[in-house]
């Protein structure tokens, strides 16, 4: 699929649910209303594991990123608190009002060949009003010398459950949701043309005053991998003003 199809596959990488720690319940049609905590000098570290055929992480964390918001300022219309280093999903800025939770992502920096192919504008990572909702959609062509791509994807977010868990002594609500993008079209190099139908879906978890808790994304075995069930990046060390 050439370079565009690397970009349309990471795109499919981006957002995610977890098995939370304890109990969990049904969604209900309520309007909900959770703390999302932005304030500079917030900080949370994301421990990276492997997934076993419980999809469960095991063993000891391979690595841990670390985001902290470094500045609050007027971002592509919205209040929006910057971060130093990407937060899951190649999230740059955060921002949140009444109805949601927002996400912006720096989408060039997915490209191989330094073009931006997505639209500079918000997603919409949570609803609180809604148990599903369009995050994202974007009709993309590309025209690249003898490479063709002419598709759309469209993200969305559903609702799963609400669960609890306990962090440092404290009993916290986790709202689960799943993100399921489609990416689809065609694609043409050297006279040959492709057709694009990839559909992804992963899983995330947000705790009531931590803010993001889980990202999951789930893999299937295959001959060459057969131990691959994905992976998790969940918060471990986190500071919150």
């Amino acid at each position: 699929m050439k370079k565009t199809t690397g970009l349309l596959l990471l795109a499919l990488l981006y957002l995610t649910v977890s098995c939370s720690d304890d109990t969990s319940t049904n969604l209900t049609d309520e309007q909900e209303s959770f703390y999302f905590p932005l304030a500079i000098g917030n900080e949370w570290e994301f421990d990276f594991y492997w997934l076993d055929e419980s999809y469960e992480a095991t063993g000891d964390s391979l690595h841990t990123d670390k985001s902290t918001i470094i500045n609050n300022l007027n971002y592509r219309g919205k209040d929006a608190y910057q971060l130093d280093e990407d937060m899951l999903f190649n999230i740059s800025y955060l921002s949140v009002d009444e109805n949601a939770i927002y996400g912006h992502v720096e989408y060039e920096d997915l490209s191989s060949d330094g073009k931006n192919y997505f639209p500079d504008e918000w997603i919409n990572l949570y609803s609180f009003n809604q148990n599903e909702w369009q995050m994202y959609k974007k009709n993309i062509i590309v025209n690249d010398g003898d490479y063709s791509a002419e598709g759309t994807f469209t993200m969305t977010g559903k609702k799963i459950g609400k669960s609890t868990t306990n962090i440092n002594g404290r009993i916290l609500d986790v709202y689960e949701y799943m993100s399921i993008l489609v990416a689809s079209g065609t694609e043409s190099f050297a006279g040959q043309t492709n057709k694009i139908n990839q559909k992804d879906t992963t899983y995330i978890g947000i705790v009531d005053s931590v803010g993001i808790y889980y990202y999951k994304s789930h893999r299937y075995p295959t001959e060459n991998e057969p131990d691959s069930y994905g992976y998790v990046q969940k918060v471990g060390k986190h500071t919150i003003k």
